[in-house]
This record gives structure tokens, C-alpha cells and sequence, in this order.
């Protein structure tokens, strides 16, 4: 006679598998097909996140100035209008993405991407180059907060919900890391062709393509999606007001957004100072090492910083003081330093981030709505900042 365990209890005997049984003369049982396919949701979506990161990134700017009649105005106006564009479909994505369903906006977050990196290696003028950006920011749009809520609910089938930080931690850190090696060799790759990068980033694309396609959806109730169904899209903002999520948004909104504004003119300000391009990804990826240290203890992290308002205290005194010495000195040395500091923070503490507020909104049914609304109040800022400069 088969016995009906929950998910959530088998989950938990899972942990332990092979280790001793919690209980003296029984084993766990094995996990079912449905445990396996949805642990294996962690390490597929771990791959997803090292073809997320876009290789090229540390020569961007320097690859956007080999275009005919691209100053660095133009660069402020491609990345206002990548942002821009990022920024306008950030929530629509979201309610798209739980209406739809996470798996399903993960692989067109793929497709979008790979649309972007065949921009960038056909452009011959600035249109090509507005294209690529704004492909690249729709489908960041689509995988951002729509992966958070995807894992989550897999780690909720599987009983580890408060493994969250734990977990997409450790796989941010691999998804940070792996592509490091490519990311410095980018700059010496330059110097055969500029092009180079962007098909090894179209080959990478691809193969993100075909692992969205192999993720396993999470079971959820047949009244959850009858209420997503019902809900529409007001009542998602009034949920978000009521559960005191935005007012922690909005604050990670500017933080988030003053750090990628000055990021995104970090390759230009580095030339601007004298520093040699095949350094530029080298720098970026010592950045990318300490932020794929920190991501693999952001469950220590967390626990350390005892609640969000501390967090939020120490998020505020650490980049006023980068700012305040990116604004003071102009020495090339210093100036890189800042950058990797910043590089390493912005990412490194990125999953300690998403964790509080999947605290504050673990009960919603429209996670990817509410966590793209708190990032879109960063793109607004982003792209004001790029439209200043």
C-alpha cells in the first residue's frame, strides 16, 4: 500500500539522503521524480545565471566608440534609451511573468538576449547599437525578478524556503565566477577582432536558451492559479502597499540606481584616466571574484546584519564614501580600486538584497510583479543619471 507523504516532508528527508536516518530502525524514502526534477531547478538555473553575464561588458563602452559617429554623448544617449526601455517594460514583464508563468518568461528572456547580441555584432551605426541595448534591458526585465520568484517557489515545493538566501547565494556565486576567465581574456581577444567577444556570447546565449527550455515548473495549487487569473494588476500594487514592500523598494531603487548609472561609465572614465583597455577586464573581473565570494555567504551575510534596517544603514555609509572619493580623486590606481570595490558590493551583496525582500513578500502569489516594481524604481534613476551625463 503506497503512502502519501507532503512535499515539504520529503524534502526535508531528501537534506539528509544518505546520511543516517533520523530515526533509529527507518530509512527516508527516496526522493520522487517530481523532488528530482525540481532539485535539479537549482543547478540548470545556476547555468542559467553564468549565461546570463554579459562577457563583454568590461569593453562595451570602448566597443561602442569603434562605431562611426558614436561620441561619448551618443553613449549617454544609447544607454538612456537601453535603460529607458528597461525601465517602461519592468513591471509589465512582471505581471506578464506571473500571468504567463516564470518558466515560460525565462526562455523569452533568452530569446530577447540573443536578439541583443546579434544586434551588437551586426552594428555599423548607432541604431544597431539603441537595439542591442534595449533587447538587452528587456530581457533583464524578464529574468531579474522572475528568477527570484521562480527559485523560490522551487525551494518552497521542496521545503526549503528559509534556504533561500543559502542557496541562490551559492548560485549567484558559481554564475558570478565561471565566466571571470572569459571576462579577462575579452580584452587580449580585442586585439584580433572587437567582434570576437559577442559571438562567444552568442554561442553562450544559446546554450541559456536550451536550459530555460529544460526547467521543471514548480506544482502549485489549482486555487493559486485562479486567483492570479482573477487578479489584475491594481490589486497587485495595492498587495505590494499593504505588505510595506515599496517603501524598502524604493530605497534600493536609488542605491541601485546612482551605482549602475556611474557603473555604466566606468570603461570610459578608465580610458579617460589613462588606463590601458586590455586592463579593463581584468579589473572588472576582480571585482567579479570578490562579488562571487560575498554571494557564496549571503546567507551568512543576512543572518549577520540582523534586519533590513541595519542592512539599508550600511548600504548608505559604504557608497557615500565610494562616492565621495570616485568625486575627489582622479589618480588612475584609486580610481580602479573604487570601481572593483564597487563592482564586488553591488553584486556580492545582490541575493542578500532579493532575500529581505522575499521576507517581506513570501506570501504573494505575484512575486515577479512586486520584485521587477522595486527594481524598475532603480531604472528610473539609472536612466536619469545617463541622460544627465
Amino acid at each position: 500500500m503506497n503512502t502519501v507523504i507532503p512535499l515539504g516532508c520529503v524534502a526535508q528527508s531528501v537534506e539528509q539522503w544518505p546520511f543516517k536516518p533520523t530515526v533509529e530502525g527507518s530509512i527516508p524514502p527516496a526522493p520522487t521524480k517530481m523532488e528530482k526534477a525540481l532539485q535539479g531547478n537549482i543547478w540548470k538555473y545556476t547555468l542559467l545565471l553564468i549565461a546570463n553575464k554579459r562577457i563583454f561588458v568590461a569593453i562595451l563602452g570602448a566597443y561602442y566608440l569603434t562605431i562611426p559617429g558614436v561620441d561619448a554623448q551618443w553613449i549617454g544617449i544609447i544607454l538612456f534609451a537601453s535603460s529607458l526601455a528597461g525601465f517602461l517594460f519592468e513591471i509589465p514583464s512582471g505581471y506578464i511573468s506571473d500571468k504567463l508563468g516564470h518558466k515560460q518568461a525565462l526562455v523569452i528572456s533568452r530569446v530577447l538576449m540573443i536578439f541583443s547580441t546579434l544586434c551588437f555584432l551586426l552594428a555599423d551605426d548607432i541604431g544597431w547599437l539603441i537595439l542591442g541595448g534595449v533587447f538587452m534591458n528587456l530581457s533583464q526585465a524578464f529574468q531579474s525578478g522572475t528568477g527570484d520568484a521562480f527559485m523560490h517557489e522551487t525551494l518552497q515545493a521542496l521545503g526549503r524556503e528559509n534556504d533561500y538566501a543559502k542557496v541562490m547565494g551559492k548560485a549567484s556565486s558559481i554564475g558570478f565566477a565561471a565566466p571571470i576567465i572569459l571576462m579577462v581574456l575579452i580584452p587580449f581577444l580585442v586585439s584580433v577582432s572587437f567582434k570576437a567577444p559577442f559571438w562567444i556570447a552568442l554561442f553562450i546565449d544559446s546554450i541559456g536558451f536550451f536550459i530555460a527550455l529544460a526547467l521543471v515548473k514548480p506544482p502549485v495549487t489549482q486555487e493559486h492559479i485562479d486567483e492570479v487569473n482573477a487578479t489584475n494588476f491594481s490589486q497587485v500594487i495595492r498587495e505590494g502597499y499593504r505588505l510595506h514592500f515599496f517603501r524598502y523598494a524604493f530605497f534600493l531603487g536609488i542605491v541601485g540606481g546612482a551605482l549602475f548609472g556611474i557603473s555604466a561609465f566606468r570603461p570610459v572614465y578608465q580610458a579617460f584616466l589613462g588606463i590601458p583597455v586590455i586592463w579593463f577586464g581584468v579589473l572588472f573581473g576582480v571585482g567579479r571574484v570578490f562579488a562571487s565570494l560575498m554571494l557564496a555567504y549571503s546567507g551568512r551575510i543576512h543572518t549577520l546584519m540582523k534586519n533590513i534596517h541595519v542592512y539599508f544603514g550600511f548600504q548608505l555609509v559604504l557608497y557615500s564614501l565610494l562616492f565621495l572619493v570616485l568625486g575627489i580623486v582622479s589618480i588612475p590606481w584609486v580610481v580602479a580600486v573604487v570601481f572593483i570595490v564597487i563592482n564586488a558590493f553591488t553584486w556580492g551583496l545582490s541575493q542578500v538584497s532579493s532575500g529581505y525582500l522575499i521576507d517581506i513578500i513570501k506570501g504573494s502569489k505575484f512575486k515577479a510583479t512586486l520584485l521587477l516594481r522595486g527594481r524598475h524604481r532603480r531604472d528610473a534613476q539609472s536612466s536619469a543619471l545617463e541622460l544627465a551625463k
